[in-house]
């Protein structure tokens, strides 16, 4: 937002507050000079399946080069792995992550001695991920499957599960198995994302699901002998096929489509991130919906997302199911035996929902059994930008269009040029931008914002101060009378007007007056957000401050206007106190400042108290990659 201290590098204006200066503040980002959109997306481009790591690890991060390597470009932004583990020392997990990161993925559970594999994708750091056991030691090994990023050839079309290969007697000979054409996926596909499934098997080996007529030295997944197994899998095709066959003895399997991939316009593109966890829970057969979108970074305009379920402790063999909110399916997401631990990976489409609110759902067959879901990215359409506002104002003039956001759901421009009873020089400019926000979520996409101050206790202590902007009746700009409130009585001149509830009130409806007709915004309605920070000039009275906020907002609100406050948490109690149900402010949304921060923690604020107890949190603001991000709280 617009503070003070702008003012004084830029213009030499010097302005006292008279309150004293919040522990944290409203902070607002002056602008990189590079493009700021949110975290890099990409689509998607298999690659020949191959390992790209195979050794020891322990419990301290393996790091492993994968950009630049086995066909990933050095700009990929994430890649898909099988993770596995041969041969553990102690029951675990292994884990995975972006190279340097803290935040890790528990792609699969293990007892000690056990082989398993589980598909996972991760976001690359530094072109790397790293790798790691939970406990004791085991051979690792990841095969890349293919990369999303601008290199990137396939968005992605998320399917209810599909049997598409069913219950086939499987050896070490590949077995073609047809997959365009079937269970929703068209001629035209790249590639699928299937779970496949194992059961029967006469001896321990592995599965390995491949493009039709390659052959490659990779892992789908390994099993134990008579005990079933899923993994998922995204596979290239050829001839719209792909193969399986088993390295060790026969086995039946089963292969569900979940989704696929193809070079159109008309699917989504992939967005990595740190995984979160969005569930952990005891699920049991009466499916649970578990909210997505709007909580851990994940935005509202996410159609579907990447998402590893892990099940723990199950009190009976089963499976456990991760749908589509509404659309169970007699198809297993994952098996697993009573006490088991294991995880698998899963690529809904999220339904169900709001705008804001998307969900998917999740059960098991049988008994109950603790259950988690961690995300670790989510696709968007290509068109839907990053479903996060941003806001724009007078310092962003300093820098060039090109380098302001362009990717945001809604754009919020502010009016003023620092004080209230200035005009932003590039208003029409950002007006403009704001004009091309995409949209994707319930907020309007052009939206304003107003500096706000009360200077007559400047004016009192300092009589040489020009006084202009101050009113002495009960009359706008152009004359015309101001319906002041009753209890506030009328405007007078004097030094006694200087601390009028009246004056205060006739103030604020002035300033509100010259924001509509005289700063050049085309003509509304909008929604205006008054801009509350304690840089400006303020009275030592939260009532006369609030007065001021009331006009404004009565102005706004007769030219057909919504109205909401912006502040940070300290800024707004310091200024404007508890709000009584009489005020007119008692029922606005907040929109509240958290300053430099993430998408995750400013979702997480919107749960936040709001400013008055009669209003609601609507926008958290946030500051990253040099701008103000703003999310929306609100649902339908």
């Amino acid at each position: 937002m617009s503070r003070l201290h702008h003012l004084m590098v830029i213009f030499g204006l010097l302005v006292t507050s008279l309150v004293a200066v919040p522990s944290v503040p409203a902070q607002a980002a002056v602008g990189d000079a590079t493009a700021a959109d949110a975290p890099a997306s990409g689509r998607y481009s298999p690659v020949r399946a191959t390992r790209a790591f195979s050794g020891a690890v322990g419990t301290t991060w393996k790091r492993v080069t994968v950009a630049g390597t086995k066909g990933v470009p050095r700009n990929a932004v994430a890649v898909v792995l099988t993770v596995g583990v041969a041969s553990p020392t102690r029951a675990g997990g292994v884990q995975v992550a972006a190279a340097g990161t803290d935040s890790a993925l528990s792609a699969q559970s293990f007892r000690a001695g056990q082989g398993i594999a589980n598909t996972a994708t991760v976001r690359l750091s530094g072109g790397a991920v790293q790798v790691r056991v939970t406990a004791g030691k085991a051979t690792a090994f990841l095969d890349v499957a293919g990369f999303y990023g601008a290199g990137g050839s396939s968005t992605f079309t998320p399917l209810d599960p599909a049997r598409v290969f069913s219950g086939t007697r499987i050896g070490t000979a590949p077995v073609t198995v047809p997959l365009a054409g079937r269970g929703g996926v068209p001629t035209t596909a790249t590639a699928v994302a299937v779970n496949v499934t194992v059961e029967r098997q006469t001896s321990a080996g592995s599965v390995r699901l491949s493009t039709a007529g390659q052959d490659p030295a990779v892992t789908t997944q390994v099993f134990e002998r008579a005990t079933p197994v899923s993994n998922s899998a995204v596979v290239a095709l050829a001839r719209g096929a792909a193969q399986v066959r088993t390295t060790k003895g026969t086995a039946t399997v089963s292969v569900d489509v979940t989704g696929y991939y193809a070079t159109t316009g008309t699917g989504y593109v992939f967005t990595p991130m740190d995984p979160v966890r969005v569930l952990s829970t005891t699920a049991s057969s009466a499916p649970r919906t578990i909210r997505v979108t709007g909580v851990g970074g994940v935005p509202g305009v996410a159609a579907a997302v990447v998402a590893t379920t892990t099940v723990t402790a199950p009190t009976a063999t089963g499976t456990v199911r991760v749908t589509a909110a509404g659309r169970d399916t007699p198809l297993a997401t994952q098996r697993h035996a009573q006490g088991q631990s294991i995880s698998s990976t899963v690529m809904p489409l999220l339904v169900d929902g709001s705008a804001v609110d998307r969900r998917l759902q999740v059960r098991v067959t049988t008994g109950s059994a603790t259950t988690s879901v961690d995300v670790s990215g989510y696709f968007t359409a290509p068109a839907a930008g990053s479903g996060v506002g941003a806001d724009l104002s007078w310092p962003q003039c300093r820098t060039a269009p090109s380098t302001w956001p362009s990717d945001q759901a809604f754009g919020i421009v502010g009016v003023n040029g620092g004080r209230a009873t200035t005009t932003n020089p590039c208003l029409a400019r950002q007006l403009a931008w704001a004009a091309t926000s995409r949209g994707g979520t319930t907020q309007p996409t052009t939206q304003l914002y107003v500096n706000t101050a009360n200077p007559g206790r400047a004016f009192a202590d300092d009589p040489t101060l020009a006084r202009a902007s101050w009113p002495t009746t009960n009359r706008d700009p152009d004359g015309t009378a101001v319906a002041v409130p009753l209890r506030y009585g009328v405007c007078s001149g004097g030094v006694a007007g200087l601390s009028s509830l009246a004056c205060s009130y006739v103030y604020g409806w002035n300033r509100a007056h010259e924001d509509v007709h005289d700063r050049g915004v085309p003509s509304g309605p909008y929604r205006w957000w008054l801009d509350a920070e304690t840089d400006g000039s303020w009275q030592s009275s939260q009532a006369l401050n609030r007065a001021t906020l009331e006009g404004m907002t009565d102005m706004f609100r007769s030219t057909g206007a919504s109205v909401g406050v912006y502040s940070s948490p300290g800024e707004w109690a310091q200024l404007m106190g508890s709000v009584p149900a009489s005020s007119q402010l008692y029922t606005l949304p907040t929109w509240r400042a958290i300053g430099p921060s993430t998408l995750a923690t400013a979702q997480t604020a919107c749960s936040a108290t709001p400013f008055t107890a009669g209003g609601r949190t609507e926008l958290v603001q946030y500051v990253e990659g040099g701008f103000d991000r703003v999310v929306s709280c609100a649902s339908p």
